[in-house]
């Protein structure tokens, strides 16, 4: 009997499986202590009464109380906080050359008074809510021997006592940046509500903001270190202090006294105090409910409190960039606001929060620099630019504010959308011409899959996209349907592909099968025949082997390459008709019949791939965390297998000896509407996603679909194995002969062309050729056809001009000739010869 499809209940448990593990894949750590040990909510009472013992030394301290590096022979004065103390051992005597680069950085732009540095008001904007990033270089120049940094040892449990570090050895520290140089990521969300107003002095007013900064060098894997850090801003001075918290750095707590002046630290210890205190008391509140750490550096670990692991701590000092005055300049028409208080800057603000329609071409990016200093691992590192470095080597972090992002990220996942409703467009025709046996099977199931497989990615990242992105919901769920669509055409032309080239399969199932029975006799032949063995009771004869049982499985007729389903309903048809004797039922039995055998086995191809793309998924998730240069290697890799659609196509023109199976409009098409997103990702620099440029990498997948289509052009002027040797593949019948008189005899010229030379049929072209005319049976036209003189070798012979004459007409296996359109086109409906209804071969 048949092999059996499996059921598609497997594919459901298959299914089931992958839904399951992608859960654990996504869902947050829930730790869970062992028995015996602390639960979350006693870790969490013993961190809040730390922060309540930190909240009460911020109160109580004044400017000047923590000065590590003393003048002269005047003891240092230290802070009763974590890290803060003489005995833990941190490296804050390079505070000092810390706070001079801050001050370097902020002389650029804020002139220095009588009575401190002026503000920028107007000028920088207030909410720097946003995105940004550059490079940064390590500085080392506020030390004598740069070669005497490292070599501290912690004493962890002295630090922070009570607390049970996942680890201890200062090598195993994450976050500690040893390269020299790199890239570096700001996202800051600054809150508006937390803020206070001061009747005078320079830092009249201070919010609250926090970032998430990520740091990449040349050791790092995936986009670098990430972490999470807290702080204040004073919006006229346009200057950011921020800094990481842990169990062993109460950065926040003291982020104060690392102000550059009194009234800084005086306006962020009355914000401090307010909202530190606030938080502490919710906290002690809700521990039942939620033990969790507001003040962690751990972006994307939250429950990070029973086991922490130590890292390097940060100092984060920013000043953000004043607009430059011939960008405002440009802006002169926009609508000035009735209030005479309120800045151009202050209503570019406004209209991209509560847009009201104003006029606004173009919105100044938002640029800054900063420095940044290790207490504990002892580094200083600055951001990349001018006075010290060229522009074109980097002119410090530049981004775009967090409005004018989401409206970027919107518009171009409209763009996206409408892209992949062109490639509907283009698939709609291409399945429109392919709309029969004969034509669908030219086209390669592989190419097809590639493309569905593409858009299913797509698909379900937008998808996941809409359902966690509120802010981009309705672009995102537009891109998401376009894709859903695009993979329902795309599946229903891939299974339109599959039952046509459902005899072609079977044909070499049966080919395989008859080789190795062929194999299997032969085999059986050669084996020697047992010797007879002589003993006491007569000659012994081995038993003869029992003769193969055959086969009960009926023959399977294969239809012709058209109308399958048709063909086969007409023999069913017919077979029901024949009368039959009755017969008696010996019982009413129910047989269920068996499902379809091409839909069985496109379930099975479906299942794998299903499997294949959830492998695909899941590895790329993983490749988020690999070392750069082995994720660039593998997106490279992806796209140029993914960009390499054409191939199979190839393939399977020189397998079928098939001059054309897709419309150019198909394949131009896709080709560039599936190069436009590389396009913008590899060449566009300001791209959603803040990735690198790359023109050498887009240069060779743009230059790869080059090669790919002509290779499809030249199969379709040249023949789909031109250029390939000949024993390469199985001979294919020649549609386009070199006709010559000497094949008459051989029976090569076709039935129409060996007639009687007459001067209405025959006509000279040249000394060693002639034309000889025929009437086409599909169109009744007359058709000319060059015939070469016996043992003549004329130009329609050989090479590129003789190839291109022979494309006028078209001879079948019969010794029939056509115009090659004519044929072509009844072709696409039948593989029969339109005079003596003989067989043909496919195109």
């Amino acid at each position: 009997m048949p092999p059996q499809q499996p059921p598609p209940q497997e594919y459901a448990r298959v299914l089931l499986i992958l839904i399951f593990l992608f859960y654990l894949y996504t869902s947050p750590d829930q730790q869970v202590g062992p028995a015996g040990f602390p639960s979350p909510r006693d870790y969490a009472s013993e961190r809040i009464a730390r922060q309540k013992h930190a909240l009460d030394v911020l109160n109580t301290t004044r400017w000047g109380d923590f000065e590590p590096r003393a003048q002269g022979y005047t003891p240092g004065r230290w802070l009763n906080l974590t890290g803060f103390r003489e005995h833990d051992g941190y490296g804050w005597d390079r505070l000092e050359g810390w706070r001079a680069r801050c001050d370097a950085f902020s002389k650029r732009f804020r002139a220095v008074g009588a009575e401190g540095y002026t503000d920028l008001n107007g000028r920088v904007y207030e909410n720097v809510t946003g995105i940004v990033q550059g490079k940064w270089v390590r500085y080392e120049g506020d030390l004598a021997d740069p070669s005497a940094i490292g070599g501290r040892t912690f004493n962890l449990s002295e630090v922070a006592p009570g607390v049970d570090w996942a680890y201890r050895s200062e090598e195993d520290w994450t976050r500690n940046i040893t390269g020299t140089e790199g890239k570096m990521m700001l996202r800051i969300d600054e809150k508006i509500g937390e803020s206070l107003g001061l009747e005078d002095g320079a830092a009249n007013e201070v919010r609250q903001v926090a970032a998430t900064m990520t740091i990449q060098d040349e050791s790092s894997s995936g986009d670098g270190w990430e972490m999470r850090v807290h702080g204040v801003h004073w919006p006229s001075q346009g200057l950011m202090l921020m800094t990481t918290t842990s169990e062993k750095f109460a950065g926040i707590f003291a982020l104060p006294h690392l102000a550059n002046s009194m009234e800084n630290y005086k306006s962020a210890q009355k914000l401090l105090n307010r909202t530190l205190e606030q938080t502490v008391n919710r906290l002690e509140k809700s521990i039942w409910l939620d033990a969790s750490n507001p003040w962690t550096s751990s972006p994307n670990s939250q429950n990070d409190a029973m086991f922490p692991a130590p890292h390097c701590e940060y100092i984060v000092y920013v000043q953000v960039h004043p607009i430059n005055s011939q960008t405002l300049t440009s802006l002169e028409t926009f609508p000035s606001d009735s209030r005479k208080d309120t800045t151009l800057v202050h209503q570019i603000e406004d209209e991209l929060r509560f847009p009201t329609g104003a006029p606004l071409e173009l919105v100044p990016r938002l640029q800054m620099s900063t420095v940044i200093s290790s207490p504990d691992c002892g580094f200083m590192l600055e951001s990349k630019g001018p006075p010290k470095f060229a522009p074109s080597d980097g002119d410090h972090l530049l981004g775009l504010k967090q409005e004018v992002w989401l409206y970027q990220v919107r518009k171009w996942l409209l763009v996206f959308a409408g892209v992949v409703f062109a490639q509907i467009l283009v698939l709609k025709i291409q399945m429109k011409e392919a709309s029969t046996p004969s034509t669908i099977a030219r086209i390669s199931l592989f190419t097809a899959g590639i493309m569905v497989m593409a858009d299913s990615l797509v698909f379900a990242s937008f998808s996941l996209l809409s359902a966690t992105a509120p802010s981009i919901f309705p672009s995102a769920l537009l891109s998401s349907f376009a894709a859903l669509l695009s993979v329902a055409l795309g599946v229903r032309f891939t299974l339109a592909l599959h039952k046509a080239q459902e005899p072609e399969r079977r044909e070499r199932e049966r080919a395989s099968a008859a080789m190795e029975a062929a194999i299997a006799t032969a085999n059986a032949a050669a084996s020697p025949t047992p010797a007879v063995v002589i003993t006491a009771a007569g000659a012994d004869v081995p038993a003869a082997a029992a003769p193969p049982a055959r086969s009960t499985e009926l023959a399977v007729i294969v239809p012709s390459d058209q109308d399958v389903d048709a063909e086969i309903n007409a023999v069913a048809n017919a077979a029901s008709a024949v009368p039959r004797l009755p017969t008696t039922n010996p019982a009413n039995t129910t047989v269920q019949p068996p499902a379809p055998r091409g839909l069985s086995e496109f379930a099975a191809v479906y299942g794998q791939f299903v499997l294949l793309l959830s492998f695909i998924l899941f590895l790329t998730l993983s490749s988020l965390s690999w070392p750069i240069p082995y994720r660039t290697a593998y997106t490279h890799l992806l796209s140029f297998i993914y960009l390499s659609i054409w191939v199979p196509q190839i393939y399977r023109n020189v397998l079928r000896n098939c001059r054309k199976a897709l419309l150019w409009k198909f394949v131009v098409g896709q080709s560039i509407l599936r190069l436009l997103p590389f396009a913008y990702f590899y060449l566009r620099e300001d791209n959603i996603l803040f990735a690198d440029t790359d023109w050498t990498a887009f240069t060779v997948l743009a230059g790869w679909v080059w090669v790919q289509v002509w290779i499809l052009v030249a199969q379709e002027i040249l023949g789909p194995r031109w250029g390939l040797p000949k024993n390469w593949t199985d001979e294919g019948w020649d549609y386009h002969p070199a006709l010559r008189e000497d094949n008459v005899e051989a029976g090569g010229l076709p039935i129409g062309l060996m007639q009687i030379d007459s001067p209405s049929h025959t006509h000279s072209s040249g000394d060693k050729e002639n034309v000889r005319t025929v009437d086409c049976a599909i169109c009744q036209q007359v058709l000319e056809v060059p015939v070469l003189a016996a043992g003549h070798e004329g130009e329609t012979a050989g090479g590129v001009t003789g190839i291109l004459a022979r494309r006028a007409y078209m001879v079948t296996p019969c010794r029939h000739i056509f115009h090659s359109h004519c044929l072509e086109g009844w072709m696409r409906f039948r593989l029969q010869c339109p005079i003596c209804r003989e067989n043909l071969p496919p195109l």
